[in-house]
């Protein structure tokens, strides 16, 4: 065999004609167009995903709400207006105590997910509307007035619901 000969068939397997390299090209386009896909398919499933663990974790707080708000407290004794039954206020530094319901029962959940590229912040809440004399019934109770001392009762929530909430926000994302 030729010196020569072998030379020019190396040369002619390491040249690529144009349909060859359009299939190729074609190629990289389809496995672009898949992945591209499928990272859209992981972050649509990642934002399901934290979403439901945000509601999940309000829904915590919304039970810690209900835990927190509940039960007797150490204050005067009052009668509930318009009726004949009794109840017993909460002391100074008391969470609130229950006289008809409508403010342990007035929270709702509420929960908000951003997306900014592929970082998602979540915001599980919960919130009351209810008001007393145009302000809003919480904000009294938890801060206080000029004729009544703060009843905190946000930070005892928190505090209740926050070991549920991590353990909710801490398990690993199963796509």
């Amino acid at each position: 065999m030729p010196a020569n000969h072998g030379k020019r068939n190396v040369i002619s397997q390491g040249a690529i004609s144009a349909e060859k390299q359009q299939s190729i090209a074609n190629a990289h386009f389809k496995a672009s167009q898949i992945i591209a896909r499928t990272i859209a398919s992981t972050l649509q499933g990642v934002q399901r995903e934290v979403a439901q663990r945000a509601y999940r974790a309000s829904n915590e707080l919304r039970n810690a709400e209900l835990y927190v708000l509940r039960g007797e407290r150490s204050g005067r004794l009052y009668r509930v207006p318009n009726t004949k039954k009794k109840y017993r206020a909460s002391a100074p530094g008391e969470p609130p105590a229950v006289r008809t319901g409508a403010f342990r029962l007035s929270w709702g959940t509420r929960v908000h997910v951003e997306q900014k590229g592929t970082l998602y912040r979540a915001v599980s809440a919960i919130e009351s509307r209810e008001r007393a004399g145009g302000q809003l019934l919480g904000e009294m109770l938890e801060n206080g007035t000029g004729k009544t001392a703060p009843r905190p009762y946000k930070q005892k929530i928190i505090d209740r619901a926050m070991p549920k909430v991590k353990e909710i926000y801490g398990r690993p994302y199963h796509p």
